[in-house]
């Protein structure tokens, strides 16, 4: 029985979870300051009946909770907001800057559509980056905390390289790549809220240049499209990508719907068109049960980099799987 369902239990509960959090947040921020780390995963469902996610965004309290069907949304909702605010109080925040969000099972990219209209956005740094957050409209913030160990690989190995960020959300790889000194970035995903959102990162961190291109298309077409323009020798191959893909999107622009565990291989190959001999791809997705295909050995020489690029906050519960793919 959870805890929205016996509320003779409760005030027991609310104390464990205060008691978990403040222990994690002891450990972890003296790592997070050490590290120059400002935006840190705080629990993860550490103890299974009590099911939220809780991060925190500079000060701010970002949290989840994943309630089953039975459970009175609203009930649970206020329920879990108490506690919360008792949980920043603890850690010495203040509890009105908490914000919740109610999380259920998901298709296609309804994590991605937008739940609020506050438009406020938050400014967070990341390795002397600076990225804009939005803690309210989505379910997620447009910075995948889980992803900070890759982005800092992405930008030591983008010096004098060109770089392409497919399925780019809000283009944050594409900041490191500038960062570490891409000679041409582009970023490409098939929402144009997304593809806003990464331009202005990318201003933020005064890399507005020409040599910043942004395309709204769907990745297979945009691969199709841009191995065409290779050929003709309109343009040069890429040296170094990145490829994160939604484990299953029915977007409009996805045509077919795309499943990672089916079309990752399609994928790789028209990545093979477009990246030059010895180019370095960045491949990762969160699918349970996935499977890299075989085959892809025959063109790619391929190293499974997941446990370095999980870090110390997540490690309790994986988050992701990673692999850094040579072109042969």
């Amino acid at each position: 029985m959870s805890f929205f369902t016996d509320p003779s239990r409760r005030q027991e509960r609310r104390q464990m979870l205060v008691n978990r959090v403040k222990k994690n947040a002891k450990h972890r921020r003296k790592w997070a300051r050490r590290e120059g780390i400002s935006c840190l995963r705080l629990y993860d469902r550490d103890i299974p009946e009590l099911p939220l996610v809780i991060d925190d965004y500079e000060g701010r309290l970002h949290a989840s909770v994943f309630m089953h069907d039975e459970v009175d949304v609203s009930e649970g909702e206020a329920l879990c907001l108490e506690w919360l605010g008792v949980v920043a109080e603890s850690l010495g925040l203040n509890p009105e800057q908490v914000v919740l969000k109610v999380r259920s099972r998901q298709k296609g990219r309804q994590q991605y559509t937008k739940r609020d209209a506050r438009g406020q956005r938050l400014e967070v740094g990341e390795a002397g980056l600076k990225f804009w957050v939005n803690l309210h409209d989505y379910l997620d913030t447009g910075l995948f905390l889980d992803h900070r160990q890759t982005r800092e690989r992405v930008s030591s190995e983008a010096k004098g390289r060109r770089f392409l960020n497919l399925f780019a959300y809000t283009g944050s790889f594409t900041v490191h790549a500038a960062a570490g000194g891409a000679s041409e970035t582009t970023t490409v995903d098939s929402t144009q809220s997304y593809l806003s959102w990464a331009q202005d990162n990318l201003v933020l961190n005064l890399f507005d240049g020409p040599e910043h291109r942004f395309e709204r298309a769907d990745v297979r077409a945009f691969l199709s499209d841009e191995a065409e323009r290779i050929r003709q020798g309109l343009m040069p191959r890429y040296d170094l990508a990145v490829l994160d893909p939604p484990t299953f999107s029915n977007s409009k622009s996805a045509h077919p719907p795309f499943d990672v565990r089916r079309h990752h291989g399609e994928l790789f190959n028209r990545l093979y068109q477009v990246m030059s001999r010895g180019g370095i791809l960045y491949f990762s997705n969160n699918a349970q049960r996935f499977s890299l295909d075989a085959e892809l050995e025959k063109r790619w020489e391929i190293t499974e980099v997941t446990q370095e690029s999980v870090p110390l906050d997540f490690q309790q519960k994986r988050p992701h799987r990673c692999w850094r793919c040579l072109r042969r």
